[in-house]
C-alpha cells in the first residue's frame, strides 16, 4: 500500500520532513512539547537584519514614513486635479481622516474570535479545495463512512494544550486519551500497513499505521502487540492490548490521528458518540 497518492507527494514530503526535525514527544502524549518558539532561521528579515534590533525598527519606521508620504502626495494630487474620480477619492480620504475610529468595539470583536474554531474552519475549507482539485473524496466524508474507532471508552483528555501530569508544564497533547481496562483489545480504525512499532520512554509500546491517502494513526501505552513492520491489516483487526507503559498515570489508550503529515484532533473526524459504550 502506498503512503499517499502521487498528487500529494511533494506536499507530504515537506510536511514529513518538518515533523522529523521537530523535537520528539517527551511527555504523556506530547510529540511537540519540546518546541520552544521560532526557529533560528526566522529570527532575521528578508534583508538579513535581526528582528527587533535597533536597525530593524529604524528600517520599519523609514518604510512606514515613506508610505505615509506617498499617500499624502496622492491625496493632495486628487484635490488639485478636478475629475469625478479624483474628487471621489479625495472626499473618501477626508471622511476617513475625520471619522473617529471605535477602537474599543474593534478590540472587543477581536477578543471574541475563537482562534481554534477559525483555524478549524480554514483547514476544512483547505481540505475541501484539495479534494475538489484532485477529484478526491473529502477526508471527513471518507472517515465518517468507512472508518471506525479503535475502542469504546470515556475520553479523559482531548487534543489541546494541557498541564503535563509529570512536570506540571503546559504542553501540546497531540491525540486523545481513551479510558479502558488494561488488556482491552485495540482495533485498527481502517485497513492499512504497519508503518512503525516499538517502545520508548514516552509512548511506551506503540504501533503506527499508514492507511494511505496521507492518513495515519498511532496507538500508544500498549501492554503488548503481535505485529510486524510492513504487515498489512484490515479494518477492525486486533493490533494489541491496552496497557500502562511509557509516561502513563493509569491504563488507557493514547490515540493519535494525522493527515498529510499534520496531527489532527480525532474528534473533528470521529463522532464522539462512537466512543461511548
Amino acid at each position: 500500500m502506498s503512503n499517499y497518492n502521487s498528487q500529494y507527494e511533494s506536499y507530504y514530503e515537506k510536511i514529513s520532513k518538518k515533523r522529523k526535525d521537530t523535537p520528539i514527544y517527551n511527555g504523556y502524549g506530547n510529540k511537540y512539547s519540546g518546541y520552544n518558539g521560532y526557529d533560528n532561521k526566522y529570527k532575521e528579515d528578508s534583508d538579513g537584519i535581526a528582528l527587533f534590533s535597533g536597525e530593524y525598527f529604524i528600517k520599519r519606521i523609514i518604510r512606514d514614513l515613506l508610505g505615509t508620504a506617498f499617500l499624502f502626495v496622492f491625496v493632495l494630487t486628487c484635490k488639485l486635479i478636478q475629475t469625478p474620480n479624483s474628487k471621489a477619492v479625495y472626499a473618501y480620504s477626508k471622511e476617513m481622516v475625520s471619522t473617529d475610529f471605535d477602537y474599543k468595539t474593534k478590540i472587543s470583536y477581536l477578543k471574541g474570535i475563537d482562534i481554534k474554531e477559525l483555524k478549524e474552519e480554514i483547514e476544512d475549507k483547505s481540505e475541501d479545495i484539495m479534494s475538489k482539485l484532485f477529484k478526491k473524496e473529502n477526508i471527513k466524508d471518507k472517515i465518517k463512512e468507512e472508518f471506525e474507532v479503535p475502542l469504546k471508552g470515556e475520553i479523559t483528555s482531548g487534543f489541546s494544550i494541557r498541564k503535563d501530569p509529570f512536570t506540571g508544564e503546559k504542553k501540546n497533547h497531540t491525540g486523545i486519551d481513551i479510558d479502558c481496562k488494561e488488556g482491552t483489545e485495540i482495533k485498527t480504525i481502517y485497513k492499512g500497513r504497519v508503518k512503525e512499532l516499538g517502545e520508548d520512554e514516552s509512548y511506551g509500546k506503540y504501533v503506527a499505521i499508514d492507511h494511505g491517502d496521507g492518513i495515519e494513526s498511532k496507538y500508544a501505552h500498549l501492554k503488548e502487540y503481535n505485529l510486524e513492520k510492513d504487515q498489512v491489516l484490515e479494518k477492525g483487526d486486533i493490533i494489541g492490548q491496552s496497557g500502562n507503559t511509557g509516561k502513563s498515570t493509569a491504563p488507557h489508550l493514547h490515540f493519535e490521528f494525522s493527515y498529510m503529515g499534520q496531527y489532527k484532533d480525532p474528534l473533528r473526524y470521529f463522532d464522539k458518540e462512537l466512543f461511548k459504550n
